[in-house]
């Protein structure tokens, strides 16, 4: 009886996890870049040029991409920045991924920036199924049928309750006038927990909130799926020995 037990929960339980899935998207947003007091240095975005690059998203390992490269559209201090090498991975139950992007700023290179982001509008969207086409624009996912780039008649899908980024927060804030780019919901919604970059860069307590998503979207342009290692197999297998060889012993 316990290696019929045994059995159904293996069977269960690992088909679920033998596949992950591999979620490539094209992606605007937008970013603010603002001092440990919130003075608020820069704001890239709508109406201004928004950020735009490429992440993937792999539901086992977390968030990253090598070729993400964001360069600010305005230099800061008269230098302009470039983002790029994002590493994140989901903190566990929750729906916050966090982790660190690499800033080149001027000759400083490879400077490390801690940032979080409220993730529910992605992981939402996710959980709903996702397929190349689909749109995740503020709260909305859509699939864009026709390829135009918009949201027509008929091609809502579902609302994904993404969060309002800590940004348009800072910048509703009378105590730290700036320049106003409200983003609205976005489905990687940056938090006030960003840590911003440490005290041996040239600009410590400097902090990049991006809003992926936000006021603008996140395009799925692919979704594959990976076999999760073989070792889970292994020690599926090996459980059900157990099982049997404990059952023996006791008989």
């Amino acid at each position: 009886m316990k290696r019929l037990v045994a059995g159904l929960v293996f069977s269960a339980v690992i088909p679920a996890l033998s596949q992950a899935s591999i979620i490539n998207f094209d992606f605007t947003g937008g970013l603010v870049v603002a001092g440990s007091n919130g003075d608020i240095f820069l704001n890239q975005g709508q109406p201004v040029t928004p950020i735009a690059a490429s992440l993937t998203y792999d539901t086992v390992t977390g968030l990253g991409s090598s070729g993400l490269s964001i360069t600010m559209s305005d230099p800061f201090l008269g230098t302009p920045a470039t983002f790029h090498d994002i590493s994140m991975s989901l903190q566990s139950g929750t729906n916050v991924i966090a982790g660190q992007v690499l800033v080149d700023w001027g000759t400083s290179l490879n400077m490390p920036l801690d940032i979080k982001w409220d993730a529910s509008g992605l992981l939402n969207a996710i959980g709903l199924g996702l397929q190349a086409g689909d749109v995740l624009s503020g709260s909305t996912l859509y699939h864009d049928t026709n390829g135009n780039g918009v949201q027509d008649a008929g091609e809502f899908v579902a609302d994904i309750s993404s969060a309002t980024p800590y940004s348009d927060v800072l910048q509703q804030d009378p105590a730290y006038p700036g320049p106003v780019a409200l983003q609205g919901t976005a489905p990687l919604a940056a938090t006030s927990s960003s840590l911003g970059l440490g005290v041996s860069t040239p600009f410590p307590g400097t902090r990049g909130y991006f809003d992926i998503g936000s006021g603008n979207s996140m395009h799925v342009t692919s979704v594959s799926t990976v076999p999760v290692p073989a070792a889970i197999w292994l020690f599926g297998t090996g459980l059900l020995g157990l099982v049997g060889t404990a059952r023996r012993r006791t008989r």
